[in-house]
């Protein structure tokens, strides 16, 4: 069995209020991932602050990389309602991304993570592309080293991508450049927002010897919303 994590960017554009936006995603496009699926351990939203689009973050941690071929799952988007349907075709972009943990700091005392009793406040997240043979591992291992000294950072997990799609109307061509994402996923969970904006934290994100990696799609999220659901028997609370 291998975890996975599955990440939704998205951006409602013009076709789509933000209060519709919302209301779908609140009330009926979480709700049944969370509420019925016990394959589905965590979710959280998260708004960009650093004032890029896309605006959106949707994060889930999922107990096992075989729920995403499971029809459980599958029938979610194979089988939409007519409100979902509509409302995803007027989006300006929804880009899906589904990743095996690759590598986790450990949980920490400090947050519950993506769970809603206790979630982290603030993330940072980037695409990480090893332009040597150094290898994700051994970039892994000293990051980690690196991160346990910085102040208000709560924990750092890599993923390796499975799957993507980015559909939407801001989405021109279907060539192989408008799909390409980064190999891998890192998540940097902080205290607050301070935290990733600190020099301490910056120079181990953004500095690396010798051109042996290069991150893209660096992002900072604010907490909007951490769901409760039936893997963590808190529903309705």
């Amino acid at each position: 069995m291998v975890a996975g994590f599955l990440v939704v960017f998205s951006e409602p554009g013009s076709q789509v209020s933000l209060e519709e936006f919302q209301d779908w995603y609140n009330n009926e496009h979480v709700p049944l991932r969370m509420n019925h699926l016990p394959s589905f351990h965590t979710g959280a939203r998260f708004s960009a602050s650093d004032s890029l689009k896309p605006s959106w973050l949707a994060l889930y941690d999922i107990d096992d990389t075989s729920t995403f071929q499971h029809e459980s799952y599958t029938r979610l988007r194979a089988n939409r309602s007519p409100r979902e349907a509509n409302l995803v075709g007027r989006l300006e972009l929804l880009d899906r991304r589904t990743y095996e943990v690759l590598a986790d700091s450990g949980e920490s005392t400090k947050t519950s993570s993506l769970a809603s009793s206790n979630p982290t406040n603030f993330v940072v997240t980037h695409g990480v592309i090893i332009a040597t043979g150094q290898g994700i591992s051994i970039w892994t291992k000293e990051t980690f080293q690196q991160l346990t000294g910085v102040k208000g950072w709560v924990r750092t997990r890599i993923f390796k991508c499975i799957d993507n799609l980015k559909t939407g109307t801001a989405i021109v061509g279907k060539g192989p450049e408008v799909q390409a994402v980064s190999q891998y996923l890192v998540l940097h969970e902080l205290e607050n927002s301070s935290a990733g904006e600190s020099s301490e934290f910056k120079d181990i994100v953004g500095v690396f010897p010798e051109g042996s990696v290069e991150i893209g799609e660096l992002r900072t999220w604010s907490l909007y919303r951490a769901y409760p659901g039936i893997a963590q028997g808190n529903l309705g609370k």
